[in-house]
Formats: C-alpha cells, sequence, structure tokens
C-alpha cells in the first residue's frame, strides 16, 4: 500500500478519481473488539481488516513494547480494489491490562518501536472514522490519508494521548475530513531537524464540508506544523478552511507554524514564528515567544512561562488528565503543551462543615475568594459519611477566579460510565427557604472564571447554576435530580444558565468523570448571552441507573456553541429547543435525542444557520424527531430517525408539506424554505447484486444538492419516513438550461449503493439539502423490489 501525496498529483487528476456512485455508509454498524497481545497479533489484525469491514472496530493493545519490523499498513481500499466500500470506525487504544478488562493512562504503558529502521504506521480511510488513543511510538512515522470524500464528515480522526518519538505524523485528507489531536508529544526526526512534526492536511474548495484541524495542548519539538489547505483547482485559493490552536507549545529553531490557507484561530500558544498565507487570523489571544524551558521528558521547568499559561477552553473540550495521566488542570489555568506541572499557584480554602455559615462553611470560603486577589480554591473535607448536605440560607455569588472541588470531599465517586451516570457526589447543596440559586457567577473581570466540579444541587427555585460574566467556565460531574445513595434531590428550576456576558463555558467534557446528569428541572441547560459554549458527554434526564424527567433539557439561544456526545432524553415537553434569530452557527452532533413526550428538537423563532448533525439520533420522541416551526436555513443531513410518533422530520405545524416551488430567496422565519423533498421512483438491486439501484425526480432552484438516503423496515404512518438507517449520501446537480417562469429546475437521477443488500419490501426513503443548507422532510416511501430489474449506471441526465 502506498499513502498518496497530494504534492505528487496534479489536482485534476486527483478528481479524476472521484466516482460518481454513492457512498455506501451505514451508521447502525456491529462492534468488534480485539485484544491485542504481541506484534505478531498487531500485524495479523491489521491484515485481516485490510480491505474494508462494515464493523466498528477497537483494537485494544496491552501495555508492553510492540517491535515493528516492517511497516504496518492498513488501507482501506479493499473488496477487490473497490474505492467505494462500506466502513465504520476504527479505534487503537493502548494501555490495557490483562484481559484487555481496564486501562492505564500511564505514559508510554504501549509503546511501538520501530526496530532496526523508521517504520511507517499507515492508515487510509474512505468515509469512516477513526480514534488513537493513549499509544507511544519510537522511530515510528504515522501517516494518515483520504483521497474520496462523498459527504459531510465531523472530524472522523480522533488523536489523544500520542507520544511519537523521532517521528513525523502526517495527513493527506479531502476537505471533508476533520482532524483532532489533543494531549500529544511529537518529536521530529533526529536525522532531520526540518521535519514537519505534525502538518499535511489537503483541502479541496468544491468539499461538502469545510476541513477543521484543531490541535490543542500538545508539544511539538524539532520540528514545525505545516497546514497546506489547497484548492481543488489551482486558481481557487483561499480555500475554506479552519485551524484552531489552542493551549500547544512549539520548540524549534526555525519556522514552527506554518498555514496556507483558511481561517487560524491562535489562542494561548507558544511560539517563536508562524506564517499565515491566504488566510485571516481571526483569534490571536496570549500567545508568547518566550523560551518553554522544556526538561528533556517535554515537561515544563518548574519556571518555565508556558506553566499556568495554557486556557481552560479548547475544542472538544478540556480533558481531565495531561499526557501522562496527571491531572491536566492544577492552579490559576492548564500548562501549555502535553504534560501538567504540579506547579500550583492558586490560594486554598476549606470547607470543614455542613453549617450555612461561619467558620468553615462554604459561605464563609466563598466570601474569603471573593476578598482576595488571585484564583481560590475551595476544598472540602466535612466530617462523617456520605452525603454531607449543606442548606444554604442566601445564595452565593462569586466575583473572582474560583474553583469549586466536590470531589476533594472523602468518598465522592466519579462517574464512570460512557453512557449515562453512576457517580456520586458526597457534598449536597441544598436550597434553604426562598433561596433561588445556589451559585451566581458574576464578576467585573471579562477573564475571571469558574470551575465547578462533582456536587449534588436541590430544591432550587431559581437557577441552580447562573454564569453571568467571565470566560472559561468548566461545569463538569456534578448532579441534578435523582438520588445521591438514599437521599433523593429534589427539582429544580433551571439546572445551569450561561447568560449576559458569559462565554466559552464547558459543560461536561470528553472524559466519563466529567459527565453531568442533568434532571428533574423545568429547562436543564440553558445557552444564552455570547456563545462559543461547549456541551460534551451530558447525561440529561436518564443516567442509565435512575432516571430525572426535565420539561426541557436543552434550550439555545445563542451562536457558535457545540453539543456533542450527550445523551439527552424523557423531557416531558421538548428534548432541545433552539430558538431566536441568536440561535445560529450552532452544531448538534452525536447526540442520542430520544423518548421527549415531545418533539426530539423544536426549531423556532427564526433559528438559522444551524448544522445539526452528523450522527445524531433521534428515536422515540413522542412528537416530530425534528420539528422546524421557524427558522432557515438549518442543515439537517446525516442522522438518524426512528420510532418517533409524529415526523422524522416535520416543516411547519401541518404535516407532510407537499411539493412546491422552492423561493430562490427565503427569510430566516421560514421553515427550511419549506425545502422540497426528492420523489423516488424505483429501488432495487442490479442484476449482478454489487450495487443498490435508486432512481427519483428533484425539482428546486439551481444548485448541487444533497440526498441522503435510507433504509426502514417499515415506513411511518404519513407515508413519509423515517430514517433508521443512513445507506449513503451523494449530490445531484440541478443545472437546467432552460429553467421555467417559476424557477423550478427537475431532474431525474439515478444513485447507486455499492455492496448493500436491502431485503425485499423494506421501505426506501430520501432527504435533500440545499447548498445553502435546507434540508426537506422525508420523501415518501419507496418499497424494495427485486423482480424486473434494470440495471441503471450513474446519474441520469
Amino acid at each position: 500500500m502506498s499513502l498518496f501525496s497530494s504534492k505528487s498529483m496534479p489536482q485534476r487528476a486527483l478528481r479524476a478519481l472521484v466516482p460518481v456512485a454513492l457512498a455506501a455508509t451505514t451508521h447502525a454498524h456491529a462492534a468488534t473488539e480485539l485484544c491485542i497481545e504481541s506484534s505478531s497479533a498487531l500485524y495479523q489484525a491489521f491484515a485481516d481488516i485490510d480491505g474494508g469491514s462494515t464493523d466498528d472496530i477497537t483494537l485494544k493493545l496491552r501495555s508492553g513494547t510492540y517491535t515493528l519490523g516492517s511497516d504496518l499498513l492498513l488501507d482501506y481500499r479493499g473488496n477487490g480494489g473497490d474505492p467505494q466500500a462500506n466502513y465504520g470506525r476504527l479505534t487503537i487504544r493502548g494501555g490495557y491490562g490483562p484481559g484487555c478488562t481496564s486501562q492505564s493512562a500511564a505514559l508510554g504503558a504501549t509503546t511501538l518501536n520501530g526496530s532496526g529502521g523508521q517504520r511507517v504506521l499507515g492508515i487510509e480511510m474512505i468515509n469512516n472514522a477513526l480514534v488513537i488513543d493513549r499509544i507511544s511510538s519510537t522511530n515510528v512515522d504515522w501517516e494518515f490519508g483520504n483521497w474520496i470524500c462523498y459527504q459531510a464528515q465531523d472530524r472522523p480522526a480522533t488523536i489523544t494521548g500520542l507520544r511519537a518519538l523521532n517521528s513525523r505524523v502526517s495527513f493527506t485528507f479531502m476537505g471533508c475530513y476533520d482532524i483532532l489531536i489533543q494531549n500529544s508529544m511529537v518529536t521530529a526526526r533526529a536525522d532531520s531537524a526540518g521535519d514537519i512534526a505534525v502538518g499535511y492536511l489537503s483541502y479541496f474548495a468544491t468539499s461538502s464540508h469545510p476541513a477543521t484541524f484543531a490541535l490543542t495542548n500538545s508539544t511539538l519539538r524539532g520540528g514545525s506544523l505545516s497546514l497546506d489547505f489547497l484548492p481543488f483547482d489551482d486558481d481557487e485559493h483561499p480555500a475554506s478552511a479552519t485551524v484552531e490552536l489552542f493551549g500547544n507549545v512549539f520548540e524549534n529553531d526555525g519556522t514552527e507554524v506554518l498555514v496556507d490557507g483558511g481561517d487560524l484561530y491562535s489562542s494561548h500558544n507558544r511560539y517563536d514564528s508562524l506564517t499565515l498565507a491566504h488566510g485571516v487570523l481571526a483569534t490571536n489571544l496570549d500567545n508568547i515567544s518566550a523560551a518553554p524551558l522544556l526538561q528533556s521528558s517535554g515537561v515544563p521547568q518548574n519556571n518555565s512561562p508556558v506553566v499556568n499559561a495554557g486556557t481552560r477552553f479548547v475544542p472538544g473540550g478540556l480533558p481531565q488528565l495531561d499526557l501522562a495521566g496527571n491531572p491536566r488542570l492544577v492552579g490559576s489555568d492548564p500548562d501549555m503543551g502535553a504534560f501538567e506541572t504540579p506547579v500550583d499557584n492558586s490560594l486554598y480554602l476549606d470547607v470543614t462543615t455542613t453549617a450555612a455559615t461561619g467558620a468553615g462553611s462554604l459561605a464563609q470560603a466563598v466570601a474569603s475568594a471573593n476578598g482576595t486577589n488571585g484564583r481560590q480554591v475551595i476544598r472540602f473535607d466535612i466530617a462523617g459519611s456520605c452525603p454531607r448536605t449543606i442548606q444554604l440560607s442566601q445564595a452565593l455569588t462569586l466575583t473572582d477566579d474560583t474553583d469549586i472541588l466536590g470531589e476533594t470531599q472523602p468518598g465522592s465517586q466519579p462517574n464512570t460510565f460512557a453512557l449515562g451516570y453512576n457517580g456520586e457526589p458526597c457534598v449536597i447543596l441544598k436550597a434553604g427557604a426562598g433561596v433561588g440559586s445556589a451559585f451566581v457567577f458574576d464578576s467585573n473581570e471579562s477573564a475571571d472564571n469558574l470551575k465547578l466540579s462533582q456536587l449534588a444541587f436541590s430544591g432550587f427555585t431559581g437557577t441552580a447554576v447562573d454564569l453571568r460574566s467571565g470566560r472559561g467556565h468548566l461545569v463538569t460531574g456534578n448532579q441534578f435530580g435523582g438520588s445521591v445513595g438514599d437521599t433523593a434531590l429534589l427539582d429544580v428550576a433551571t439546572a445551569i444558565r450561561v447568560g449576559d456576558g458569559a462565554a466559552d463555558v464547558q459543560i461536561g467534557g470528553p472524559d466519563h468523570a466529567q459527565t453531568n446528569f442533568i434532571g428533574g428541572a423545568s429547562l436543564g441547560i440553558i445557552l444564552d448571552g455570547n456563545g462559543d459554549n461547549s456541551v460534551i458527554g451530558n447525561a440529561l434526564g436518564d443516567a442509565g441507573l435512575q432516571n430525572a424527567p426535565n420539561a426541557a433539557a436543552l434550550v439555545v439561544y445563542s451562536d457558535h456553541n457545540l453539543v456533542q456526545d450527550n445523551w439527552i432524553s424523557r423531557s416531558t415537553a421538548i428534548n432541545i429547543l433552539m430558538t431566536g434569530a441568536d440561535a445560529h452557527d450552532n452544531t448538534f452532533r452525536d447526540n442520542l435525542v430520544i423518548r421527549a413526550d415531545g418533539a426530539g428538537m423544536l426549531i423556532d423563532g427564526g433559528a438559522h444557520d444551524n448544522r445539526v448533525g452528523p450522527d445524531n439520533s433521534f428515536a422515540s420522541n413522542g412528537g416530530d424527531g425534528i420539528f422546524v416551526h421557524s427558522g432557515s436555513p438549518n442543515d439537517l443531513s446525516g442522522n438518524q430517525y426512528s420510532n418517533n410518533d409524529g415526523l422524522a422530520i416535520d416543516l411547519g405545524d401541518d404535516g407532510v408539506t407537499p411539493n412546491d416551488p422552492d423561493p430562490a430567496i427565503d427569510g430566516v422565519t421560514t421553515p427550511n424554505r419549506n425545502q422540497n423533498f426528492p420523489v423516488l421512483t424505483r429501488a432495487q438491486p442490479s442484476p449482478d447484486f454489487a450495487f443498490f439501484v435508486l432512481d427519483g425526480t428533484l425539482s428546486s432552484t439551481l444548485g448541487t444538492y444533497r440526498i441522503d438516503l435510507y433504509r426502514n423496515h417499515a415506513c411511518n404512518a404519513s407515508g413519509h419516513g423515517e430514517g433508521l438507517i443512513l445507506l449513503g449520501s451523494n449530490t445531484v446537480d440541478l443545472d437546467c438550461t432552460f429553467v421555467p417562469p417559476n424557477g423550478q429546475c427537475t431532474k431525474a437521477f439515478t444513485l447507486l449503493v455499492p455492496g448493500i443488500v436491502v431485503p425485499g419490501d423494506d421501505q426506501i426513503t430520501a432527504t435533500v439539502t440545499s447548498p445553502y443548507g435546507h434540508t426537506s422532510e422525508f420523501s415518501a416511501c419507496r418499497a424494495v423490489t427485486t423482480n424486473d430489474v434494470i440495471f441503471a449506471d450513474g446519474f441520469d441526465d
């Protein structure tokens, strides 16, 4: 196998590699886990996977050293060279103990050694996801490639805890592939100081999803970061892309950061030089150029200027642990780079009593924190068995940088569930008579922030946690609703509100211990104010072992928020409400949105330009999966929909909206311009069963449209939808030479899904998304037939 380098291929030659058949991407993958205990077993696993798989595959590597005697390569262009095979997610994790039942965060627990020469670990991907976690390597180059991109992906490459010594890490990807590298360290090859330590992302301006490259809390030594976002055609610079650099250390005597194309967001990094061509420096915040003063291991010296100089707010969420498995946040702010030192510049205040006021009380600790400059850390050491309840006699207002750490109370147990919540905070904050809030953060300094972790809240009649100012807040591991041991928590009115001047708030996080359980509230989370917040990995309404429904789990009024990997369930009204003209450019992905008494999601009040997808699941809701009452455009493509009592997607309050002329220009208050859905006319296998063939027509304004095709075991009662299994996606060009007076171009199309077997009498449905992001309702169902097959090739003109 060879991994292509885009430098070696003309752009127009690359265009010829992209076929017109529909990319098959089934989301309901089987899951396979393999415990790897030797070098030979690792090679065998790569060989077995090479050529493709429809499973989600996880390789769990035992702790130890794996000697690579030759290159270790995995080519997803399998099935006899077919570049359109159907794949799931490949995960490679290190640090496992015997039987691969538990994972260690220790640095270097699993190490790949390129013995006898510089080895290559190469993975080439097509329409699939990749996760690398807690792997060390020496004398191994990491190469990741992709040259075919059929549909919008969302960060399919996530690399966490990689330590690559004497190495080069390179990416050659189409532009719809996002990449996140965090808590990692790469040192350039010893024989070539100018080697790229992390670098080469190729972007094509014609792809359907702008690429994002995010590097956070990582250290690059001896080499440089080079990002070159190439346009599809040579005259199309600048390419549209996003580069996010947050909290990194670049250590090199030459050029350290080179970005060619796209928008660059650079915050709290250490580098000497940055070169930006064909792009815009959108953010340049608190970057430094002082010598980093790193030890040979890469850990900063205690007097290093990168210590306590990073940022709490990073793309994808600030992890709990650093590369060495130590706490990621020690002191006022995290250190820049992959490692966290034990240097703590905080002042400590201890809570030793459950009394509402007086010496040793939480109220006294908050008052002391407000009255002292610098970050104060409030710890708990209250005598007695768990849980310990503090009944507040007033709301506690915070006006300075403060950490309130419930996990410091002996007996507090963090969550360990990947989906749900089984944590047990030992400290419960209970509302006294007339107390509406537990904490109100309201500082005069815009950079002040709060860390609030592993506390339980009970009975607050206003907003339990009210964030009114500051940026970079962390709210993790807390519990609202349900019970702590045998103690039931009383309902609250609103659990967490982000409003007024607050921004850059992280609620939950990528690690299991950061999961908040939010239930028993009229409103679970409210995102208002300045936006740019992250809600990641929380359990809202259902913890798995216990449930506590909210009336509405999440309400979004603001812009540029990320909602990812949450379990949102059982709301008595709606699970998610996004409303108002200020609710725009929000992203919802990989969420499980289920079992609301009403709609899974309601979009209203002119909310616009939001991306709901991919890989959300809207299932078993008492109303519609997604109800767009008002707001346009909103891209709803790439999700799954099943067993909702209403429609999967409902535009307007009228059930199935018949097709009629789509307006060329629509206002934000219309429901996705009532985008026409496609009309399917045939769903059959080809005679040789190599392809599944779908014919249809689409009528709308001129442009390139994305069509998502779904398989269902039965049709919705409306005769339209739902979308149980996403078979794949591709584009149809409405490019009529003559356009009628109503502005509608009508075109027939044929889509081919390779390698898919669909049982007879299953139902096929589809949605369409306009070039501007208007997603339609579901088409009428078309039953799969197996007789009178006429094979069609490509798209009909």
